[in-house]
């Protein structure tokens, strides 16, 4: 039997403010990541390629992307833990229970200027981790073989 690793997490916190739906990778061969929060879920907030960072730790994998920016004030960034996951099939699929933390750091015109420099708000969230087929692959197979 063959174990796959889930690309694609879909996410919710219990009061249903925030939503997370994240792909290693996409039809275009990057990953990508939708964002709702806030009361009434407000618009979706799309992230791909390069605006999302993922740094692989002893304790999952860890996904944050910047929401807002200033020049002078800070910013705040959105970030998620996705757990190690096995899926027994490309079918099969897992329920998974993690966290997101909301980060406000100061910039360097923030006040005072002295201090804590990040503050968080932590979010537990669930959902499941499954499998879904790109169709990049195919489609750079096809091309390397016509070459």
């Amino acid at each position: 039997m063959a174990n796959f690793a889930p690309n694609r997490f879909v996410l919710h916190s219990s009061d249903g403010n925030t939503q997370v739906d994240y792909e290693t990778t996409s039809f275009l061969g990057q990953p990508v990541l939708n964002l709702k929060q806030g009361p009434g879920l407000g618009p979706i907030r799309h992230f791909a390629g390069s605006q999302i960072r993922t740094r692989n730790t002893e304790f999952g994998t860890w996904v944050s992307v910047t929401t807002q920016m200033t020049a002078d004030t800070g910013s705040t960034s959105f970030s998620v833990l996705i757990p190690a996951v096995t899926l027994t099939s490309t079918s099969d699929h897992k329920t998974i229970a993690t966290e997101a933390i909301i980060t406000h750091h100061t910039g360097p015109n923030s006040v005072p200027i002295t201090g804590v420099h990040e503050t968080y708000q932590f979010i537990p969230l669930s959902g499941e981790a499954s499998f879904v087929f790109a169709l990049v692959q195919p489609l750079l197979s096809a091309t390397g073989k016509a070459a």
